[in-house]
């Protein structure tokens, strides 16, 4: 939409975002007023400079034979937890506990499914606690064993649950160090002696949302997350003159991630996102016929590998929100999802001069939308 609006007004499709990025202070579309936490701007500018996007914007589609390249870009923003009230809804909770030997425990629902949950929570827990990562175990996250901590989706796991993550952790730790402050020896020797009197060191949370969140579940108006995440693509991609075939070539990304707890995980987390995004974008088209999905495997159903992966030039960007752990962190799961198609429509426009309003871009869509378009040219 933006870049129909700019197309028509005759700008830069990155010059209007620039005038109307959505600054502190300013009111989404929900009524909510933007407090903190808003790096838009930072993300625009970052990924514009790295690509040197206006100056490949200036030169033109570059032809090489008969594959033509085009840059495009999107800057986009996603909320961080469940919407409006669904937070007060969920009462998500977690605990820890004291082990032998100074060891912590954490029993939360938020599972591992690759984007490295186990990991960051023993960063958040360690650091609460005031000891080292490898003193920290993660329970299976058992129905049995394992508080209810809400789903492990909506951007919430490190946000949410992160946050009374280290609230249990850092109230354990305190424990042990009153402990120690009074008979002396190491945390683990104090906790130890805890133990050994037959007291039980546990920590059980609550999440609690922000007082500042005011929602409305009948109108669907107020603050709809405590806090967003924000991020800009530009991609670069070559388009195949015979075949109109669509492969992005390169990728720069700017995410706000609040608080960077693990860098090299937050990266993986941007860029498989992305890469997701991308497949979405190209290649992942969903046939139905009678009521049925036709193509639902991975033979028919086409999805990127690292073999599709482009180059990724990734900033991370950190505009902390004040309740999240780690000194700041954001939920940053979904919001990679969200800027790859428009990027690559943005660059297959650039290329080759058709605005296409479809996913995914499949070679016979292209082919169809360059066609309408030289028709409407010639009948114009």
């Amino acid at each position: 939409h933006m870049d129909a609006i700019a197309r028509a007004t005759r700008v830069d499709p990155m010059e209007l975002r620039r005038k109307n990025v959505l600054r502190e202070g300013d009111t989404t579309a929900t009524g909510q007023v933007l407090r903190s936490g808003v790096a838009g701007e930072e993300c625009l500018e970052k990924a514009l400079a790295a690509s040197g996007y206006f100056a490949k914007r200036a030169r033109g589609p570059v032809r090489k034979g008969r594959k033509v390249r085009g840059i495009g870009a999107s800057l986009f923003m996603h909320g961080a937890g469940f919407t409006g009230s669904g937070e007060r809804y969920l009462k998500g909770k977690v605990a820890v506990d004291l082990l032998p030997c100074g060891r912590l425990l954490i029993r939360t629902a938020s599972t591992d499914i690759g984007q490295g949950t186990e990991t960051v929570f023993r960063q958040i827990a360690a650091d609460a606690a005031g000891i080292e990562v490898a003193d920290i175990d993660f329970a299976v996250p058992s129905t049995s064993v394992v508080p209810d901590s809400g789903p492990t989706v909506a951007s919430r796991t490190v946000m949410v649950v992160g946050s009374i993550v280290e609230l249990a952790a850092r109230e354990v730790g305190a424990r042990v160090r009153s402990e120690q402050e009074a008979r002396g020896g190491s945390f683990a020797e104090a906790g130890d002696r805890l133990i050994a009197k037959g007291e039980v060191v546990t920590s059980l949370k609550q999440y609690e949302p922000p007082a500042f969140i005011n929602w409305d579940d009948v109108t669907y108006k107020g603050d709809a997350y405590p806090c967003f995440g924000w991020m800009c693509d530009v991609v670069e991609v070559e388009v195949d003159l015979d075949t109109f075939e669509v492969a992005v070539v390169d990728a720069y990304l700017a995410g706000d991630v609040g608080k960077a707890i693990n860098p090299i995980m937050c990266k993986g987390q941007l860029e498989g996102g992305t890469l997701q995004a991308f497949g979405w974008a190209v290649s992942e088209d969903l046939v139905w016929k009678d009521g049925r999905i036709m193509n639902p495997r991975f033979t028919n159903y086409i999805i990127p590998t690292a073999l599709d992966a482009p180059e990724f030039h990734t900033t991370l960007v950190e505009c902390p929100f004040e309740l999240g752990p780690g000194g700041g962190a954001k939920g940053i799961g979904e919001l990679p999802m969200d800027g790859g198609a428009p990027a690559i429509c943005a660059a297959v426009e650039h290329a080759i001069g058709v605005p296409i309003d479809v996913l995914p871009l499949l070679p016979e869509r292209v082919f169809e939308a360059a066609m309408r378009h030289r028709e409407k040219g010639s009948n114009a």
